[in-house]
C-alpha cells in the first residue's frame, strides 16, 4: 500500500491541472523527469493511454510505472543431418519477470509453411512469478521452403494477493448471494458460486483495463446460456466508441463502482445500472475462475456488462436463454430490429419487432420479443437474401444468426460442428475470387464461446490435405485465414443457408433499414416467439 500510495502521490504532482487526468503535455513533463527523450514521448503516451481516450488517469499511470511484461527467447538446434537441412528445430524461452502474479500464455503461429508444432498451435503455458521455461514449440520439417511467424498474448494468473476491500464499492441492490444469481427457467444452464470476487484479482490488479482494444476476441461465454448476449457484444465490438460509450467511466475506478447505460423499452430512453466489480466465481485449485463471462486478459468490460444486464433484468438466471434481438435494442436504443426466418419452401421471411406487444410481455424480459410481417409479400429467394445481408454489412449494421431445432433442449450438437438453439456472430457477408478467378460467396462468422467450430468446406481447423484454403492460397492470405481453434470460421454462402434458420440485424452502421412498404390489402400477421407452432422452422430468435 505505501507504494501505490507514493505513486498516488507523484501522479497527483505531474496533474498540474487538477482534472484528475494527466494530458499529453503533463506526461511529457512525467518522460523529460525519468529522462524518456522528447521524440519518443508520443509513443510512450499511446501506450500508457490504454483506453485510448487521450488521458492517462491515475490507474493507467501506475500500470505503465509497474507493468512487467513477458520475455521472449527463440533458440536453435542442430542434430545430427543438419548440413543436409535436416534435424533443425527451436525452443522458445519464456521469463515471467513479474515477482506479483502468474502468467498464462497463448503462442499463436500463423502464416506457416513445413512446420511442425509439437506442443500444438495454439499453445498454452502457465509460469509462476519469476519462472523460466523453455519449451520446444516449432520444429523445421524436411522440404523447403520454410517460414513462420508467431503473435503470444499473456493473461496474469490470480495468486493469492489480499485484497483491500477499505474502498471498494458493494451493490446493495445486487447482492452477493444466490439471488442475484437465480435460477433459471428454461432448459438453459445457470451455475452456482464458491465466492464473489472482483474483477481487479483476476489477474495483476495493477494493470487490471476497463477496456484495452475491444474485439470480438475479448467475449467468452460463461456457463449462462446468454449466447444471445455474448453474440450481440461480438458482434458490436466492431464498433468500440458504442461499447464504450454504454459507461460513464471508461477507465477502471479506483472504488470499482461503474454507472452503465442500457435502453429501457418501456419508458424508451436510456436506463442507468449501477454496478460493483465482484463476480460470482468458482474456487478451482485454489484459484477463482468466473461462472459466467470471464475477463480476457486484464480487461474487465465484458463481464461487466454481464453483470449490468443481469441487474436490469432481475438475475443472472433471468439471461438464460433469449433472443439476440432484445440484446441489440437495449445495447444501441435502436428498438426497430428486423430478421428473416427461413420457410419450409426454403424462401426467407422478413419480420420486424411488433414493440407493443413486446411491452405488453414485459420490456426486460429477453424472451419476450415477438415478430411481425406481411402475409404474402415478405419473402425472397437465397440470391436476394445474399444481395440483402451483402447490404446490411456494407453500411456497418450487426447481424446475428442461429439454427432452430424440434426439440426443446439446450444446444444441440452437429454433426458439422455447429450447433442448433445457439447464436453466432455473423461478421461479413461477401463475394471473393477464388485462385483460379471463378467467384465465391462467403460468409464469416463467430461462435462467442471462442470456439467450437464449422468442420466442413472452408473449416480452417484440421488438415484435410485437399482443403479449400490449401486449394486457394492467395485466398487465404488475402483473408489472413489461419487455423486457429478462437471461434471464428468461414463458409460458403450455400452451406450457411443450408445450415441456418434465422438471422436478426440491427441497423446501427450508416444507413438506416429501410420501413416495408404499405400494402392496404394485406394483413400484417404475429408470430409468438415463444410459441410451439411451425416448429420445423420456428423462430431462433427465441432461445
Amino acid at each position: 500500500m505505501a507504494a501505490k500510495q507514493r505513486l498516488q502521490e507523484l501522479f497527483a504532482k505531474y496533474d498540474t491541472s487538477g482534472d484528475g487526468v494527466l494530458s499529453e503535455e503533463e506526461m511529457t513533463a512525467v518522460f523529460e523527469a525519468i529522462g524518456i527523450k522528447k521524440n519518443k514521448a508520443q509513443a510512450m503516451f499511446q501506450a500508457a493511454d490504454a483506453d485510448q481516450d487521450g488521458t492517462i488517469n491515475c490507474h493507467e499511470f501506475i500500470s505503465w510505472l509497474t507493468k512487467q511484461r513477458l520475455k521472449y527467447a527463440l533458440k536453435q538446434h542442430t542434430e545430427e543431418g543438419a548440413e543436409r537441412g535436416e534435424g533443425k528445430y527451436w525452443t522458445m524461452i519464456i521469463t515471467n519477470a513479474s515477482d506479483r502474479v502468474g502468467k498464462k500464455v497463448t503462442i499463436n503461429f500463423t502464416k506457416c509453411q513445413n512446420m511442425e508444432f509439437p506442443e500444438g498451435n495454439p499453445c498454452e503455458f502457465t509460469l509462476k512469478p519469476g519462472e523460466q521455461l523453455e519449451t520446444p514449440v516449432v520444429m523445421k520439417q524436411n522440404g523447403r521452403p520454410w517460414r513462420y511467424s508467431w503473435r503470444s498474448s499473456s493473461k496474469s494468473v490470480f495468486t493469492g494477493i489480499e485484497d483491500d476491500l477499505s474502498n471498494a464499492f458493494t451493490d446493495p441492490d445486487f447482492p452477493h448471494d444466490e439471488n442475484s444469481i437465480g435460477k433459471s427457467t428454461t432448459s438453459f444452464s445457470c451455475g452456482s458460486a464458491d465466492q464473489w470476487v472482483r474483477a481487479r484479482m483476476l489477474g495483476d490488479p495493477a494493470e487490471a483495463l476497463l477496456f484495452e482494444e475491444v474485439r470480438p476476441q475479448d467475449v467468452h461465454q460463461g456457463s449462462l446460456g446468454d449466447c444471445w448476449l455474448m453474440a450481440a457484444l461480438s458482434c458490436l465490438s466492431d464498433y468500440p466508441g458504442k461499447l464504450k460509450s454504454l459507461f460513464k467511466d471508461r477507465h477502471i475506478t479506483e472504488d470499482g463502482k461503474y454507472e452503465v447505460y442500457l435502453f429501457d423499452l418501456e419508458k424508451d430512453e436510456w436506463a442507468t445500472v449501477v454496478v460493483d466489480e465482484f463476480l460470482p466465481c468458482k474456487i478451482s485449485y485454489g484459484q477463482p475462475r468466473p461462472v459466467f463471462a470471464e475477463p480476457l486478459g486484464e480487461e474487465i468490460w465484458v463481464a461487466l456488462l454481464e453483470k449490468a444486464f443481469a441487474k436490469f433484468c432481475g438475475s443472472y438466471g433471468a439471461l438464460s436463454g433469449g433472443g439476440v434481438a432484445f440484446a441489440f435494442q437495449v445495447l444501441t436504443g435502436k428498438p426497430d430490429v428486423i430478421s428473416y426466418e427461413k420457410q419450409k419452401d426454403a424462401t426467407w421471411r422478413r419480420r420486424r419487432l411488433n414493440r407493443e406487444r413486446q411491452k405488453k410481455r414485459g420490456t426486460r424480459n429477453p424472451r419476450g420479443t415477438s415478430w411481425t410481417w406481411k402475409n404474402k409479400t415478405s419473402t425472397i429467394d437465397t440470391d436476394k437474401l445474399f444481395e440483402v445481408l451483402s447490404g446490411h454489412c456494407a453500411d456497418k449494421h450487426v447481424l446475428g444468426c442461429s439454427m432452430s431445432s424440434k426439440g426443446a433442449g439446450v444446444e444441440e450438437a452437429k454433426a458439422s460442428g455447429l450447433y442448433s438453439r445457439h447464436v453466432y456472430s455473423l461478421l461479413k457477408v461477401m463475394t471473393e475470387t477464388l485462385d483460379d478467378g471463378s467467384p465465391v460467396r462467403l460468409v464469416h462468422l463467430r461462435n462467442p464461446w471462442g470456439h467450437k467450430e464449422w468442420n466442413g468446406d472452408w473449416a480452417d481447423q484440421g488438415d484435410q490435405e485437399e482443403s479449400k484454403w490449401k486449394e486457394n492460397p492467395q485466398l487465404a492470405e488475402r483473408l489472413s485465414n489461419t487455423k486457429r481453434n478462437d471461434g471464428c470460421f468461414y463458409m460458403s454462402f450455400e452451406d450457411w443457408v443450408s445450415a441456418f434458420t434465422c438471422v436478426s440485424l440491427c441497423p446501427v452502421g450508416v444507413n438506416a433499414v429501410p420501413p416495408e412498404e404499405e400494402d392496404p390489402e394485406e394483413e400484417a400477421v404475429e408470430q409468438d416467439c415463444l410459441s410451439s407452432e411451425n416448429e420445423e422452422f420456428v423462430s431462433s430468435d427465441r432461445e
